[in-house]
């Protein structure tokens, strides 16, 4: 049984990020956990009882939500759990996640915002929790599951048993997976670690497969060039967690998809530390 963390504040974004997960479940046993949070500012001699006013209104609007949430979603080999908890909703997930060892995190993205550095609860999550994520945008369409692209860079991973949840989505919906690798301006295909190339076809092996090499200087507008010319039902990245800097500069790829996904974004969380990397270099998912 799959077990999947579905965070919710109750608005658009969180309710279509559900449905999402939902549906892309529709042929697995599943328990859900649906998890809101809560927080306030206020002085701490009142705090106490503020946070309890909240738990209640919480409590109301999950019950509410549930009941619709079981029209949608009629499945017997579904099950619902519910979580409430005070903090922030990254704190949250990493907290729970270090009990239940979730398979999946499934969170909506609204697109809205301006400001990188800053974030939202989905960049948060990618970059701090040790979990994979699923990122949805709001105007995601809930549609069979067949073209899937991951961007590779072939850099070495801990183990590609990293994507044994990947792995087992793809052979489910029969769906076909793209390795895309963005080369820089100079790089040929052929300058790629071969023995990488073949132990990612070798694990996929009974995946419907292809590489497509694009050209571009920046990473993230090469990805952007291939989804704009290209369909693709989920873009697949492996988050290597990185130090501020790498915030303050915006060097982390998946941060920024994850901030205005196009497409839903699963981001793969690997263990292995990202060594130090020079920006002029190489571009860090």
């Amino acid at each position: 049984m799959k077990k999947i963390l579905l965070p919710t504040d109750f608005s658009k974004a969180s309710e279509r990020a559900i449905h999402y997960a939902l549906a892309l479940f529709n042929d697995t046993a599943c328990e859900f956990t649906l998890l809101n949070t809560y927080t306030t500012t206020t002085e701490p001699e009142i705090a106490m009882y503020v946070l309890d006013g909240l738990k209640v209104n919480a409590e109301y609007l999950m019950a509410k939500f549930l009941n619709e949430l079981k029209k949608f979603d009629n499945e017997k080999f579904h099950t619902f759990k519910t979580e409430y908890m005070p903090v922030s909703a990254a704190s949250a997930i990493e907290i729970l996640n270090q009990t239940h060892n979730y398979d999946l995190v499934v969170l909506g993205a609204s697109g809205s915002g301006n400001n990188l550095l800053f974030g939202s609860v989905a960049t948060d999550v990618v970059r701090n929790v040790s979990a994979n994520t699923l990122v949805v945008p709001t105007n995601s369409v809930i549609a069979p599951l067949k073209n899937v692209v991951m961007a590779v860079d072939y850099n070495q991973v801990s183990d590609l048993k990293v994507f044994d949840n990947l792995k087992d989505l793809l052979a489910r919906k029969d769906a076909q997976l793209t390795l895309l690798t963005v080369l820089k301006d100079h790089q040929s295909a052929d300058e790629l670690d071969g023995l990488a190339k073949y132990k990612y076809h070798n694990y996929f092996n009974d995946i419907k497969v292809n590489d497509y090499y694009i050209k571009n200087s920046d990473v993230e507008k090469g990805i952007k060039e291939f989804l704009d010319i290209h369909r693709a039902d989920m873009l697949v990245m492996v988050s290597r967690h990185h130090s501020f800097l790498d915030v303050i500069f915006n060097r982390s790829v998946t941060r920024k998809f994850a901030y205005h996904p196009s497409v839903p974004l699963l981001s793969i969380y690997d263990e292995v530390a990202a060594p130090f990397i020079n920006e002029a270099e190489i571009v860090t998912f």
